[in-house]
């Protein structure tokens, strides 16, 4: 599905430019975009972990007088321009590998400078990596074209090989397996893990409140405001190039007025409003039959008066 002629792309636009501005203003941390900046890019360090047979990297960073650094958060705010989240990612799990099935999202800007200068400045966290991994190995950061605009996806696995990782098996988020369709890969070693977790959220305004409340991946429609949250991870690919990517970890609903002003409109035009047939009502008996059961009750009703019924509270 894809956002259609009916949506309205540049009231879209326009909220989404306002809404990052917003969240832009209430974060100290922000400059310039929703993406969370760094106060001092030389307090950042990578961390890099051994993940079966390929080495992985996180970005993390030190603050204050810590030890043990803390990974790095990321905010991204766009449009849904594609949903592959349960139950639909989930419906025909015998078509692929436990290794492909992922959660993931598309974001587009629709033209909005804010959301094309939030992933344009991810270039510092590509620099970043560069430096640490050598020339030799650049980072391949992939902001894809769509509908004419730039566009960035978010994913995350749904499964982790259990012995790769010495992590717990956690259940399941609200409405993600709700038919237990994921046991079938934990004979191969599968299991979902803290790691493999997706929170997802909706906003609700509260007395000029921003609250959010949990909700079902199913939730999410295309044409949806979304604030996604998560971490960059890189890792070494073909041809001795480096992959980055952003691991999802909380998709959050900001405004869905306009998916479902969409909705509606593709609705009206394929049912569009037709006027009530005025049909002629049938008579099942003569006018003239006296002796009809259903003649003579209406002769009796004729005359019927109906009396007002006053009511009075002792």
């Amino acid at each position: 599905m894809d956002l259609g002629a009916h949506f309205d792309r540049e009231g879209a636009k326009l909220a989404l430019e306002k809404f990052i501005q917003d969240r832009v203003n209430e974060s100290k941390d922000a400059k310039e975009t929703s993406v969370q900046y760094f106060a001092r890019l030389n307090a950042l360090h990578e961390v890099d972990r051994q993940v079966s047979n390929r080495r992985e990297w996180k970005l993390a960073a030190l603050s204050g007088s810590e030890v043990v650094p803390e990974e790095v958060a990321f905010r991204l705010h766009g449009v849904l321009a594609k949903i592959n989240l349960a139950p639909g990612e989930i419906a025909h799990l015998n078509a692929y590998k436990a290794s492909s099935l992922t959660q993931r999202v598309q974001l587009v800007g629709l033209g909005s400078h804010a959301f094309d200068d939030m992933l344009l400045n991810t270039k510092v966290v590509t620099d970043i990596f560069r430096r640490h991994l050598g020339g030799q190995h650049s980072p391949v950061w992939k902001i894809g074209e769509g509908y004419g605009d730039l566009q960035m996806n978010c994913s995350c696995l749904y499964l982790t090989k259990a012995f790769n990782r010495p992590e717990r098996e956690v259940a399941f988020g609200l409405g993600v397996d709700p038919f237990k369709k994921f046991a079938r890969y934990k004979p191969q070693g599968y299991i979902h893990t803290a790691a493999n977790v997706v929170k997802y959220f909706k906003r609700v305004d509260e007395e000029g409140k921003r609250v959010l409340y949990e909700c079902f991946p199913g939730t999410f429609r295309v044409g949806d405001i979304v604030e996604v949250q998560g971490s960059v991870i890189a890792f070494p690919v073909k041809d001795g190039m480096v992959k980055m990517v952003f691991q999802m970890n909380t998709l959050i609903l900001e405004d869905a007025s306009f998916s479902k002003a969409a909705e509606h409109a593709r609705a009206r035009e394929y049912n569009p409003p037709q006027r009530p047939m005025q049909l002629k009502r049938k008579s099942w008996y003569e006018e003239e039959d006296e002796d009809m059961e259903v003649g003579g009750a209406r002769r009796k009703f004729k005359d019927l008066r109906l009396e007002t019924a006053h009511s009075y509270v002792g």
